[in-house]
């Protein structure tokens, strides 16, 4: 497997106690470039290297079990603490929750949330955003 990303050492953000690091591409796929910069991850564990799956802007990724993986994409400010799959975009102000995950081809944008309901894990599919509460 070739590595699609960096951790990029020097580029780092504190939340609460954890510290998330900006990515760089290491190669071409999609409409990422090679050098272009990303958004923030905790680890590796947060942005699987197979696929076109990719984390942009200011957006964060963190805590365990969030992971952005297939062709999804994380946009904005959006946080994901859950998971992000498929060709799912989570934009703008969008939060998914821990054990929360939004996949197919849905798109959640603005201030929505997409969480997980007590003791039954919801997967969100769909065409348009939409807001889970």
């Amino acid at each position: 497997m070739q590595k699609k990303y960096e951790l990029v050492a020097h580029d780092w953000a504190l939340v609460g106690t954890r510290r998330l690091f900006r990515i760089r591409a290491l190669r071409d796929f999609a409409d990422v470039r090679r050098g272009d910069l990303g958004g923030y991850i905790e680890s590796e564990e947060n942005l699987c290297h197979e696929g076109d799956a990719w984390v942009h802007d200011v957006a964060q990724v963190y805590g365990p079990g969030a992971v952005v993986r297939d062709n999804a994409r994380v946009r904005g400010e959006a946080w994901v603490l859950g998971r992000v799959e498929d060709y799912a975009q989570v934009c703008d102000l969008a939060i998914v929750a821990t054990g929360a995950c939004v996949g197919g081809y849905t798109v959640l944008r603005s201030d929505a949330i997409a969480r997980m309901e007590p003791a039954v894990p919801r997967r969100v599919t769909g065409l348009r955003a939409m807001a889970l509460g």
